[in-house]
């Protein structure tokens, strides 16, 4: 199962800073992050390499953290390619809770990554609609 790692945190100074090290500590390598913020609070995700050892990092550390299921869709880096992907939810009445991206460098590719309300179902039509989906081990080796 892929997943990517929810982190609520205060919005200060060396908050992230803190994380990264525990991760970097853990040899976890961050494939991806997202950050959003709201006054004095945010929450960080990251899509990292290995999920399990960078969750239990951050628990031992008394960081809050929740792990999401998520699926990571390759796609084409061209204009349209996640017009098509997000069409194909739509149509399907699968509604995004989140969505982050990021370019894989050989072969001009991208990676979507999505948190989908209706999980199972998403799998099922991105994969019957013939979309790639990366495992944790394609992630691992990105």
């Amino acid at each position: 199962m892929t997943y990517h790692l929810s982190i609520f945190m205060e919005n200060r100074p060396g908050k992230l800073e803190r994380i990264t090290k525990i991760l970097a500590d853990h040899a976890v390598n961050i494939r991806a992050i997202s950050l959003a913020s709201a006054g004095e609070f945010g929450v960080a995700k990251f899509l990292v390499d290995n999920g399990e050892t960078a969750y239990n990092a951050l628990k031992e550390q008394n960081i809050t953290v929740s792990k999401r299921r998520i699926l990571i869709i390759l796609l084409s880096d061209e204009p349209g390619a996640m017009h098509g992907l997000l069409q194909v939810l739509a149509e399907n009445e699968i509604n995004l809770e989140d969505c982050y991206g990021f370019v894989i460098d050989r072969g001009n590719q991208a990676a979507l990554v999505i948190e989908a309300e209706k999980y199972p179902q998403a799998e099922g039509v991105l994969r019957e609609k013939g979309y790639k989906l990366l495992s944790d081990e394609e992630l691992r080796s990105l």
